[in-house]
């Protein structure tokens, strides 16, 4: 049972989820994490940059049929699997759910984080680890894409999509609306938090 959060990079995804879990008690899941760690394993690569460089599209399949299994695994209680409803990738956008790993994972909820584009791109600025650049500058296409890439994922599912907007120094807030909705997700699934 998995509740996917998702964001472009900057929205703040990780922030909300961290304070979400200062309300809720629910296991989180990096599928970037997941992801690289078979990635180590099985091919040597240290980091995400270098998935990108040297991984054929095969290569890249194997390793999301890979990565979507040891989330399986996880999830055979609800948890929160971090991750990205799209990829900007040199050719445009990437999911993050192809269809062999959407059938694959029993997704029942999807989070969006959003914030404005102009607050995303503030935060970038300030972290050193984004590079930015081409469309991945271009907030609002990704951000619009994300919303038609969720609902999509919902209609394969049967899943709810619920948006939440994580403005400037309102993370907290936006937390308490993440743990909120999580709260309500696993009553709905007979859990209590």
């Amino acid at each position: 049972m998995i509740a996917a959060v998702v964001g472009v990079p900057g929205s703040g995804k990780s922030t909300v989820i961290a304070e979400a879990l200062k309300e809720i008690s629910i296991p989180v899941v990096n599928y970037g994490d997941v992801f690289l760690e078979v990635a180590r394993k099985k091919y040597g690569i240290e980091d995400r940059d270098e998935l990108r460089r040297r991984l054929t599209a095969e290569e890249y399949k194997e390793l999301h049929r890979e990565a979507a299994k040891k989330v399986l695994e996880m999830a055979r209680e609800p948890i929160v699997l971090d991750t990205h409803a799209l990829v900007v990738v040199k050719t445009g956008f990437m999911p993050g759910f192809p269809k062999f790993v959407l059938d694959m994972l029993p997704i029942s909820l999807i989070v969006i984080i959003e914030a404005s584009p102009e607050e995303v791109l503030a935060r970038r600025k300030r972290d050193a680890r984004r590079r930015g650049g081409g469309l991945e500058d271009n907030v609002s296409l990704h951000q619009e894409l994300n919303r038609a890439a969720a609902v999509h994922y919902a209609i394969e599912k049967g899943a709810s999509v619920y948006i939440i907007h994580n403005k400037e120094g309102e993370q907290a807030r936006s937390g308490r609306e993440l743990a909120e909705v999580l709260r309500e997700w696993m009553r709905g699934l007979g859990y209590h938090s």
